[in-house]
């Protein structure tokens, strides 16, 4: 029996990994996926597979999940907050799900898979679209979000990952497998620009900036990358003025106020964060929090409040838009220490790692995208938050191998 399970507890989780985006059409198999795992584990890991967990950082996040989890307790609030603290605690146990399996190349495999399925299908739903009359502009229309298969940010979140896992594939020497790798790094970043993700964008940027830090040996492959990115960046904003228009917030009936202002004006963060900040100063919550819950409640009491344009007061209230900060969002609903040991998680992997390029672009990458969504609001979002813990948690097998990337 242990055997059996043994055979086909991995590719249950890479199977996890590949239907994640795909969870609108086929809810119920992550669900199915995950719980056939969790029954799974207790069959198939070992002593030996637990103490591959990098012990001081695993114990960080562990401390921040109880810390969070016993106050909601404490305080009352835990039944109201337990979506998110289960969303929380599922990044987690993801992590610990996947030492029984031998190495990483798999599973970075499996998020590139599922980038590449998700370009796919998104880019038919566009043309299936095109073909019934639906008019699409290019780089500006709100047809072609609607036609992609989950939201924007999180495609940007899953594009990015795949570029990373592909990047870090790719071999110091020829290798017939290095031209896949540069493909999928090709067609992600062609697909980011396509549906204009802004932090995604911001990302390529940051990791690219990362790269010139790190001596790596990949030559022609890599300066043929990071031209096709930056070209294709260049050409874009350069040429489409619409493009032009989403990045700088610079709408038609817009007046030409310069870019700071255009910016403040159309971004809806720049409200949330300006309430959050406001109800972070007149709630004496330091300690304690006020939970994920109230936050949210409080955050449509600013709305209501100090919005003044009908229409946008309206919108907010309706969407009931959350911090939009992961970090924020923490310090409000936990407090100070929650934050701290949050913080103080990230801080610490990334001091252990800041030598190695792959973990750094990896926790990088995280922060940006947590700065500006609540990425433990959503399950997509924990998902992907995990996949980050397994690769940084985990001791690898052969780091020489799999992990070591500065030459």
């Amino acid at each position: 029996m242990r055997i059996l399970l043994s055979s086909i507890y991995p590719y249950v989780f890479l199977l996890l990994y590949l239907t994640i985006p795909f969870d609108e059409y086929m809810r119920a198999l992550p669900n199915i996926l995950l719980i056939v795992l969790a029954v799974s584990f207790p069959f198939v890991v070992t002593k030996a597979d637990l103490h591959k967990l990098k012990r001081l950082p695993t114990i960080l996040f562990i401390a921040f999940i109880l810390f969070v989890f016993f106050l909601a307790l404490g305080m009352g609030r835990l039944e109201a907050d337990s979506s998110v603290l289960q969303k929380i605690a599922l990044a987690m146990g993801l992590a610990i799900l996947y030492v029984p399996i031998q190495g990483f190349k798999k599973i970075k495999k499996a998020i590139i898979f599922s980038s590449v399925a998700a370009i796919i299908f998104s880019t038919v739903s566009i043309v299936v679209g095109v073909y019934q009359g639906a008019e699409f502009e290019f780089l500006n229309s709100g047809n072609l979000i609607e036609a992609m298969l989950v939201d924007r940010i999180y495609l940007g979140l899953l594009c990015i990952l795949s570029i990373i896992a592909s990047y870090s594939s790719l071999k110091k020497t020829y290798h017939p497998s290095n031209r896949y790798y540069v493909g999928a790094i090709i067609l992600n970043v062609f697909f980011i620009l396509l549906i204009v993700s802004r932090i995604a964008i911001i990302a390529l940027i940051v990791l690219f900036i990362l790269g010139i830090f790190y001596r790596r040996s990949k030559s022609t492959q890599i300066i043929f990358v990071a031209a096709t990115l930056f070209l294709g960046l260049a050409l874009t904003f350069i040429l489409n003025n619409d493009f032009r228009k989403k990045i700088l917030y610079t709408p038609a009936d817009t007046e030409s106020q310069g870019l700071v202002a255009n910016t403040l004006e159309m971004e809806p963060r720049t409200i949330i964060w300006n309430c959050a900040l406001k109800i972070s100063e007149t709630n004496n919550f330091l300690w304690q929090g006020m939970g994920f819950t109230k936050t949210n409640k409080e955050l449509l009491s600013c709305y209501q409040d100090t919005v003044d344009d009908k229409e946008k007061r309206a919108w907010l209230m309706a969407t009931k838009y959350n911090t939009h900060n992961q970090f924020l969002d923490i310090y409000l609903a936990s407090g100070a220490i929650g934050i701290l040991l949050f913080v103080g998680f990230i801080l610490f992997v990334f001091l252990r790692n800041k030598r190695q390029f792959f973990p750094t672009a990896l926790l990088c990458s995280l922060v940006l995208f947590l700065l500006v969504e609540n990425l433990f609001h959503r399950q997509i979002g924990a998902y992907y938050v995990g996949f980050v813990l397994i690769m940084l948690l985990i001791k690898p097998i052969t780091p020489q191998k799999e992990e070591r990337l500065i030459t």
